[in-house]
């Protein structure tokens, strides 16, 4: 090679190796001092492609997970009200039962209606507060939400839930009613006491002002007047001093309030006197005499004005009316096919159509003018008969009542339910098809008020909310509803369990797809410590190497002045 001065080819090509030496030194500090095997794209452009891709992979399981988890913790908030959901139909259920059971009474079922009302308020306030981030989830409007399960686009799992409101809980019940018309074949009958012989005596003028302290006698009782300030009101007072003692004498007093004429009764013989000083019978308008007692006729007078109610209607008479007179007011009021007779004494009302016979005063003292006492009279079967309901005879005992009959269709084993109507008949009701014949006596039907053929049953649907046990028949329409209720409940928890498991799943996937990919992208990206300082001391020895090597070459053009010495 030719000695030159101007250009040092040495020394050019060390600065070259010394330059390139430098880069891949500075290579080596940028991997070890990142971590990473490419910090630019002029590192591995294609390597820098994969590791990006490979990254937003990762970060988009990573959300996915999350999401995914997010997912199984909506549906386990719902499951978990859904279960105090099932909690509260089951009360309700069990408050069905209890209602439907015959020994309760109409106060027993409206206190249960009471809790049931609340129970089913309760199922409305769950539904519409269960809340997952501030998300209504039970209230219907939590209905096909998609879950990004995945990394890229459309990588989902959609599920929803439906209303579980008292409002949207639906049930079915199947039924087959029957309504009775009135029981013929039942009667109550009140009869009064023997009200023998009764004998009045009436006054012949208005009493006068009686003076105080005045004495009269009865069946030999002294009776001291109090007197009063005038005819009108000395009646009054005269009558009330007689009925005091009425328990002792046997006569009562009692003034019309028309004429003023005081009427003295009683069941037997009576006399009245005049008392000292004498006048005081006179003013009340009597005369002392013995009374006697003749036989009572429904045609006999009552002699006082009276009222009473019958089944809770009022029947009043005057003192001039006649006891027939007013037991056919009675009769009248007691319903249809009610009779009322007077007989040896006593007062008989028998009720039609199995009504009962509920005697009530209006009047102070007026039942026991007939002989009657207050209280009810039960209709009662007036011979024995029987029906066939599906098949079963069903035997009923003369005197039984409606109660009794009841309860003997209720115990029978027919598959059908008995009540009774508010207005006393008979009703029917049962889930499946009734078939209602005569009994072997061939008078059930018309006994019961019912008739002869099958009632086909029907299949309703119906909401919680429209739910009631207040009635035997209501609470079994319940009992069925309830069931279809908790159904829909445990179909939708079924759907949750199994979309739980789906996200367990995905869970797992995709942790497993994340861990793979970030061990593919560090494979890719990560710098290799061991090889990198190997060559990180490679280059700086070369560094060193090239450092030492180029300082010689620069003295090479030194050697031309030793030619021109």
């Amino acid at each position: 090679m030719a000695l030159s001065v101007n250009t040092n080819i040495t020394s050019l090509g060390v600065q070259k190796n010394l330059n390139k030496a430098s880069d891949a030194l500075s290579t080596s500090m940028n991997r070890l001092s990142s971590g990473l095997k490419i910090n630019s794209a002029k590192d591995d452009a294609a390597g820098m492609q994969i590791a990006n891709r490979l990254g937003n992979q990762v970060k988009g399981l990573n959300v996915a997970i999350a999401n995914a988890n997010n997912g199984v913790s909506i549906a386990q908030t719902a499951e978990g009200a859904m279960q105090e959901s099932t909690n509260t139909l089951q009360r309700l259920r069990e408050l069905a039962l209890q209602a439907a059971n015959g020994d309760k009474s109409d106060a027993d079922r409206v206190s249960l209606q009471q809790e049931f009302t609340a129970k089913v308020g309760e199922l409305t306030r769950t539904a519409n507060t269960t809340t997952f981030g501030g998300r209504n989830l039970l209230d219907g409007s939590f209905s096909n939400v998609a879950f990004q399960i995945g990394a890229d686009a459309n990588q989902t799992i959609s599920f929803g839930m439906t209303d579980i409101s008292a409002t949207g809980l639906k049930g079915t019940y199947s039924e087959a009613s029957v309504d009775g018309t009135a029981m013929s074949g039942l009667s109550a009958t009140a009869v009064g006491s023997n009200i023998g012989g009764m004998k009045a005596i009436t006054s012949a003028t208005p009493p006068a002002a009686v003076t105080a302290s005045g004495k009269i006698s009865i069946n030999g009782t002294e009776i001291t007047l109090t007197g009063g300030g005038d005819a009108a009101t000395s009646g009054v007072a005269t009558a009330a001093d007689i009925n005091k003692v009425s328990g002792t004498t046997g006569v009562t007093a009692s003034v019309d309030a028309a004429t003023g004429k005081m009427t003295l009764t009683s069941k037997s013989d009576f006399t009245i006197e005049d008392g000292a000083p004498a006048g005081a019978l006179a003013k009340t308008g009597l005369t002392a005499a013995p009374v006697k007692a003749v036989a009572v006729t429904d045609a006999t007078l009552m002699g006082s004005n009276g009222g009473v109610s019958v089944n809770g209607t009022e029947v009043k008479w005057g003192a001039a009316d006649s006891i027939k007179t007013v037991i056919d007011k009675l009769a009248t009021k007691a319903g249809t096919g009610a009779t009322a007779s007077f007989k040896d004494g006593r007062v008989t009302l028998t009720s039609g159509d199995g009504k009962d016979i509920k005697l009530a005063n209006t009047e102070k003292g007026s039942l026991s003018q007939l002989g009657l006492s207050a209280g009810t009279s039960q209709a009662k079967l007036t011979a024995d008969t029987s029906i066939e309901l599906n098949g079963v005879e069903v035997k009923f005992k003369k005197g039984d009542t409606s109660d009794a009959i009841v309860a003997s269709i209720n115990s029978a084993s027919t598959g059908v339910t008995a009540s009774k109507n508010a207005d006393g008949t008979l009703k029917l009701f049962a889930d499946k098809n009734i078939t209602v014949k005569d009994g072997s006596a061939g008078t059930g039907l018309a006994a019961l008020g019912l008739k002869d053929g099958t009632k086909s049953a029907t299949t309703m649907e119906t909401t919680v909310a429209d739910l009631s046990v207040l009635s035997a028949a209501s609470a079994q329409q319940a009992i069925q509803a309830l069931d279809g209720a908790m159904q829909q409940i445990d179909s939708q928890r079924s759907q949750l369990g199994a979309v739980q498991n789906r996200f367990a799943s995905t869970v797992s996937n995709l942790q497993s797809i994340a861990q793979n990919s970030a061990a593919a992208k560090g494979r890719v990206e990560d710098a290799d410590f061991a090889a990198e300082t190997a060559e990180l001391t490679k280059q700086q020895t070369l560094q060193q190497a090239s450092t030492a090597i180029l300082s010689q070459a620069n003295q090479l053009p030194s050697s031309v002045l030793k030619l021109l010495q």
